[in-house]
């Protein structure tokens, strides 16, 4: 064989690998397997049990018939649009988002692919749907968020502080401006309608809450406000801590609070939420458009107590409350 015929052949074989590297998610498709792309805020996000259990009820499995394929931004906002570029480059047949802002990230990377998401604002207000009933673009999914929800907790930290005259509202720096302006828009409203002022502290890292929380004492806060954001278990914590060094009241979001320690918790059942995200992945990739899928809100919203923190707070909790919670720790 000449040297000229072996460089050739050489061409021809590189030629073919790269086609074959280049072509490799649409092979997967050819093969029956449809790509999910899914956008996570955290490097565990790409785990969440619940949703990836609720794709396994409906008959998916990774590999066998279908691709997962998940990037995260490192817990930081400013990565989010580059991590959902790099996910689009896998040509995912549905995005998977949980959150507003990493729902924003995959809004600004698509207007075709079809994204599910678990939205924490008020997703027509946010701009990420026409309606509920009719999303009218390419973005469906469920929402954790009801009109009425900030006030109810508000109401119920002001029947455990009857006197209460000042409101801290801990709200993390990297929360977009928008649904940050949604949160303080309806505490503001509360505080009309209660007697009480609205006095925002912000953090941007778990170092800075004791900073936070001395700030709020200087402002000779009452009762805090958590604006809902993402978890991260070491915050969540170490608002608890702060709440009881300096003997203030705290309402959450999320009912893990008070079981570190938090006084109090109302919202949904966050697990539920990201279940029923893979039921409308599963539509999705049977053929419904996005567009018509109604956006489901939860159906109801459970509230926690931590009866032990009230009594080191010294609070007398109303004995409705607390048969109305779902769950009292002593």
């Amino acid at each position: 064989m000449t040297k000229k015929s072996m460089g050739r052949r050489r061409y021809v074989f590189a030629t073919l690998l790269c086609a074959v590297i280049l072509t490799a998610p649409v092979l997967a498709r050819q093969d029956g397997k449809p790509v999910i792309g899914f956008l996570a805020f955290e490097p565990g996000g790409c785990k969440n049990a619940a949703f990836h259990k609720g794709m396994k009820e409906l008959g998916y499995e990774d590999r066998k018939n279908m691709v997962f394929v998940c990037r995260h931004a490192e817990g930081r906002y400013e990565r989010l649009d580059s991590s959902v570029a790099e996910l689009m480059k896998a040509k995912p047949d549905v995005l998977v988002v949980f959150g507003h802002a990493p729902g924003q990230a995959a809004q600004r990377a698509t207007k075709t692919t079809p994204i599910v998401m678990t939205a924490s604002g008020d997703p027509v207000g946010m701009g990420f749907a026409q309606s509920l009933a009719r999303p009218g673009g390419n973005i469906t999914g469920v929402s954790y968020y009801a009109s009425e929800l900030n006030i109810k907790r508000l109401e119920m930290l002001k029947s455990v502080v009857p006197d209460l005259k000042r409101l801290a509202v801990l709200l993390h720096s990297g929360l977009p401006q928008d649904l940050a302006g949604e949160y303080l828009r309806d505490c503001d409203a509360a505080g009309r309608a209660m007697g009480f002022t609205v006095h925002v502290v912000n953090y941007s890292k778990l170092e800075e809450i004791d900073g936070a929380f001395a700030e709020m004492q200087k402002l000779g806060a009452q009762g805090v406000f958590i604006a809902p954001t993402r978890e991260v278990k070491a915050e969540t914590k170490r608002v608890a801590e702060m709440g009881i060094r300096y003997r203030l009241p705290i309402v959450h979001s999320r009912k893990s609070f008070p079981s570190v320690g938090g006084f109090m918790s109302y919202g949904p059942d966050y697990p539920v939420l990201y279940y029923r995200t893979a039921f409308y992945v599963d539509r999705v990739l049977k053929g419904a458009n996005p567009a018509e899928l109604p956006i489901e809100q939860p159906a109801r919203f459970e509230l926690h107590l931590n009866l032990a923190t009230a009594r080191t707070l010294g609070l007398k909790v109303p004995e409705s409350l607390i048969l109305r919670a779902d769950k009292v720790i002593e």
